[in-house]
């Protein structure tokens, strides 16, 4: 968590309990108060009900993330996530979603630059539910329309354009929205072991992080049938396909490792990791 310690306030067990095994499930560490103990204030974020806190005698809710009772937990315990691995805002400006696309669906999120979550989706619908539930999280209450990007393989092309055609569907008209065709060369050869501070990463998000780290082709809704069309017939100008491609060496592999353990673990930005391999590549 970025400067803060997280901190769990309340008297309803049943939140208690739903809110201790998320936290425990994401390794997020927290530490218990009871309404009549001392309050931090200084660097900590306090997770409570409403109920909770009409109790305590505080004037703001700047450390406080307040849940409201038969309220949407998910999108609650998403903010926690936010607040423990981002840092605590009230407004986030971006949201990124890298997908390897195939038999299950490897998802990548970034927000505001910075590794959120991740997930193993068997179905389509399953994955885009899960796309959209973040996308309400931190557009509601915003003032601002968050930007959206996607990063999508594109191994399989028609699951690839099935996808992206259903992106422009479900966001029909929105502005703030940037798509682009990643390819997919080696995606899936990295392995990871060792202690993280995230729980179990499937190698089909790993697949979908390494495709984060790439550069690729941008589309819109005017175009990308098009550019579809010019992948499956290659007749797309090689200056079109260039991306973040890594080499199948052993120093290559393990600078990666390396970089795949700082995002996961907050300590590297998404632009950062991308820097980094230019830099090498160069």
């Amino acid at each position: 968590m970025r400067n803060r310690s997280l901190y769990i306030l309340t008297e309803d067990l049943n939140f208690f309990y739903m809110l201790k095994n998320a936290l425990d499930k994401y390794k997020i560490e927290f530490q218990i108060l009871n309404l009549d103990a001392k309050i931090p204030t200084l660097s900590s974020l306090i997770l409570t009900t409403s109920e909770d806190f009409d109790k305590l005698e505080v004037r703001s809710r700047d450390n406080y993330l307040v849940y409201v009772k038969n309220c949407n937990f998910d999108k609650y315990l998403i903010r926690v996530i936010a607040a423990y691995r981002i840092g605590y805002k009230e407004i986030y400006s971006t949201l990124t979603f890298s997908i390897d696309p195939g038999n299950k669906f490897g998802l990548m999120i970034f927000l505001d630059d910075f590794y959120l979550n991740s997930y193993c989706c068997f179905e389509k619908p399953e994955l885009l539910r899960t796309i959209k539930s973040y996308i309400q999280t931190f557009q509601e209450d915003n003032p601002n329309l968050i930007q959206i990007n996607f990063k999508i393989g594109r191994g399989i092309l028609p699951i690839a354009f099935n996808l992206v055609n259903d992106i422009y569907k479900i966001f029909n008209g929105r502005k703030n929205l940037m798509v682009y065709l990643i390819d997919e060369f080696k995606s899936s050869k990295i392995k990871l072991s060792g202690e993280r501070k995230v729980r179990k990463i499937s190698k089909d998000e790993i697949s979908a992080l390494i495709l984060a780290f790439r550069n690729g082709i941008s589309v819109n809704l005017d175009n990308y049938e098009y550019i579809f069309e010019q992948i499956k017939n290659k007749n797309l100008k090689k200056d079109n396909l260039e991306t973040l491609k890594t080499n199948n060496h052993e120093d290559n592999l393990l600078e990666l490792k390396e970089i795949v353990s700082k995002v996961l673990n907050g300590e590297l930005s998404l632009s950062g990791a991308v820097t980094s391999l230019t830099n090498n590549k160069t």
